[in-house]
């Protein structure tokens, strides 16, 4: 096994965070989701797990226990009832409620003449995805003015949060609560009113009750009822994130030889690079393995935010085939404290590992969903270096910039020395037998390869160094040169000479019965 890095933030770079969508792609800003999608304990990331029981000397067939997948598509319905509206800002208001979820809207019908319109107006949306992709949508809800056949209205205030967060209610719903509604092209301008709604996420399974209903006196009390999550403030205030993106490391080879004869056929580019660019969307780096960005991406959020996850991607920008590199998922609860020494999440600077599909290169993967950040991704795809900082915002001061529209601007170059002191280490390993091979790849040798990040990758990865001995000379002792090269004085130099090997010899599977070999 070669020679491997140490970072002293590893404790940043566990696959299993599930922290957002950065995505610039919203109109209004970023998706951010930070909070109300399932803990890991409920939704497996793995896309299949086994729990084995009853374990014997013995070879026999295992009990096995199958959790949720979370990238296998379910069934999920969203009902949502606009009840009505109350204190809209505006003269000679025809107000409209749109209802969206993802890429889906749907409207109520429009009230002339007033700032408390009654609606009552019942929608369903019906959704077959994965549970990570269904809890990260946002909902969000927005009154319009005047909108008709032949204008679209001006927005008077939204209200957005993640299906995660209604899922993780009590009957995963909200009953009778007010949406405070505000606007994110004017975040100093306070309340743009209030809209009362019920709000219920259905899975497979679930059984949605119907909530005692309170006396009238207690439902209009819009201050005692906002349709909030137990533990966050009635009182929110806008932040800024400061997300920012230094470089990437170990980006995998993007275009097979398939590939490279389609750009070239179509665009008459014929390269074997990379141009990527993180989401949100910081510059492309042209051809490039290793790019260095140096920027930081702003963007302003109300704050708590309603959902747990931030999700950082590499893309890669291609003319033919724009793709998800790898992805990673930041909860901000890990780097946030709301204690008395609370402190507002911060990260790094870190590096954050990304997993995702098996190296193979096709130009249709049929795991590229791992890519996207569905399910436990099994191969290294990239490293990022990263840091996020939050700022609570002033709306009052005048230097306060009013709009959430986000920005993208350059940072200073980071010292090499941030993430801590970088040292060399020897990894072991030996692979005594494999069991349970799918006989669907049984017929052919099959190799294993020990790898951390692209140390040990013969595909992509860093060159195997041969590692000669070392002599003593201030840095280390001839005692820990002979433990790491196994060797000692009397030996010849070509025996002190060890050549690091991360993959075994390929051997064909022995196929047996269910119950392990005959005797």
């Amino acid at each position: 096994m070669p020679l491997g890095k140490r970072q002293s933030t590893k404790d940043h770079h566990q696959r299993g965070d599930e922290a957002a969508i950065l995505d610039t792609e919203d109109v209004d800003g970023p998706d951010m989701h930070f909070g109300g999608a399932p803990d890991p304990d409920t939704v497996s990331l793995a896309s299949v797990t086994a729990v084995t029981t009853n374990v014997s000397n013995k070879r026999s067939k295992p009990d096995i226990k199958m959790e949720p997948s979370a990238g296998r598509p379910m069934d999920y319905q969203v009902s949502v009832t606009v009840v009505e509206a109350r204190q809209l800002v505006g003269l000679n208001m025809d107000p409209v409620v749109c209802v969206e979820i993802g890429e889906e809207k749907k409207y109520t019908s429009m009230k002339e003449s007033t700032n408390c319109p009654y609606y009552n107006e019942y929608f369903v949306f019906d959704f077959h995805v994965p549970p990570d992709v269904m809890f990260d949508k946002i909902l969000k809800l927005s009154v319009i003015h005047s909108k008709n056949l032949l204008r679209s209205g001006t927005l008077v205030g939204t209200f957005k949060l993640d299906v995660g967060t209604v899922y993780s209610q009590p009957e995963h719903q909200f009953y009778h609560k007010w949406a405070f509604l505000t606007d994110p092209d004017d975040i100093t301008s306070g309340c743009k009113g209030y809209i009362k709604c019920d709000i219920a996420v259905m899975g497979k399974g679930d059984n949605i009750k119907t909530p005692h209903k309170a006396n009238e006196t207690d439902e209009d009390d819009i201050e005692g009822n906002l349709l909030l999550p137990e533990g966050v403030p009635t009182e929110r205030q806008w932040a800024r994130f400061y997300l920012k993106i230094y470089r990437a490391e170990g980006l995998p080879k993007m275009n097979t030889s398939i590939m490279a004869n389609v750009k070239k056929a179509f665009i008459g580019e014929n390269k074997d690079l990379v141009d990527p660019y993180v989401q949100g969307k910081t510059s492309i780096q042209k051809s490039s393995y290793e790019p260095i960005w140096n920027e930081q991406i702003i963007f302003t959020e109300m704050f708590p935010p309603l959902c747990k996850r931030m999700k950082v991607q590499i893309r890669d920008s291609d003319k033919v085939n724009d793709v998800a590199i790898g992805t990673h998922f930041i909860d901000l609860r890990k780097i946030a404290n709301d204690g008395d020494k609370g402190f507002l999440p911060t990260l790094g600077p870190a590096w954050v590992n990304m997993y995702g599909s098996t190296r193979n290169y096709t130009i249709m993967d049929e795991h590229q969903d791992l890519n996207e950040g569905l399910g436990e991704g099994v191969s290294f795809r990239a490293r990022l270096l990263v840091s996020l900082a939050v700022e609570i915002l002033d709306t009052s001061s005048p230097d306060v910039m009013s709009s959430s529209e986000v920005q993208v601007e350059g940072i200073p170059n980071i010292s090499e020395n941030a993430t801590g002191k970088i040292e060399e280490f020897f990894l072991y390993g030996a692979f005594l037998e494999a069991t349970m091979i799918d006989r669907k790849i049984g017929d052919k040798p099959i190799n294993f390869e020990l790898t951390i990040g692209n140390y040990g990758n013969e595909i992509d990865g860093v060159t195997k160094p041969k590692l000669g001995r070392k002599k003593k000379d201030g840095g280390g002792s001839d005692e820990e040169s002979d433990l790491i090269q196994g060797s000692s004085d009397e030996e010849t130099e070509d025996d002190r000479d060890l050549v690091s090997v991360s993959t075994t010899p390929a051997m064909r599977p022995v196929i047996t019965d269910r119950f392990g070999p005959p005797g």
